[in-house]
């Protein structure tokens, strides 16, 4: 295999393991989840980054064919190193967990816009692009869902009045 394609499957393998990671967490943490509301938008979670597994590996089988192969230990954000023996820390808050969420999803919207041009063919640079903006559009939930939490609720900072009103 070219140095170049072996870099495109790294590339890829990382993503993978990402997703993979991902899956796992929200799969974990909507198990736990006792609220319907909240475990529902985290199956949603978890079933996109099903998908996103199984869009990277079509990427793979195109552009450097064959079996994916063995996986990196460490993905492309922080989900790998949370988990214990197959189970979530049960030390962490909902907070904790919202929070590696969230800069999961950052880290993920920042490595698919990073590796969007590792090569030169649109339809690839597409589903980078569009695999960014999912997991932002995941970012984006999550940061509302942990604002709402923590009770804040005030889009401008004001604390009375209504500042769009004449």
């Amino acid at each position: 295999m070219s140095e170049a394609k072996q870099h495109v499957a790294e590339v890829l393998r990382r993503a993978i393991k990402g997703e993979v990671d991902g899956h796992r967490f929200y799969k974990l943490l909507a198990e736990k989840a006792a609220n319907a509301d909240a475990k529902r938008k985290l199956e949603g979670l978890r079933d996109d980054e099903f998908r996103h597994r199984q869009t990277l590996h079509g990427l793979f089988e195109k552009h450097v064919g064959g079996d994916v192969g063995r996986l990196p230990d460490e993905g492309i954000s922080v989900l790998s190193e949370i988990f214990s023996k197959g189970q979530l820390h049960e030390s962490r808050t909902e907070m904790e967990y919202i929070s590696l969420a969230i800069e999961a999803e950052l880290a993920a919207t920042k490595y698919y816009q990073q590796e969007r041009d590792l090569i030169d063919d649109p339809s690839f640079k597409a589903v980078f692009d569009e695999l960014a903006e999912e997991e932002h559009s995941h970012f984006q939930l999550l940061q509302a869902e942990k604002d709402a939490l923590g009770g804040n609720y005030s889009w401008f900072g004001y604390e009375e009045g209504a500042p769009l009103e004449d």
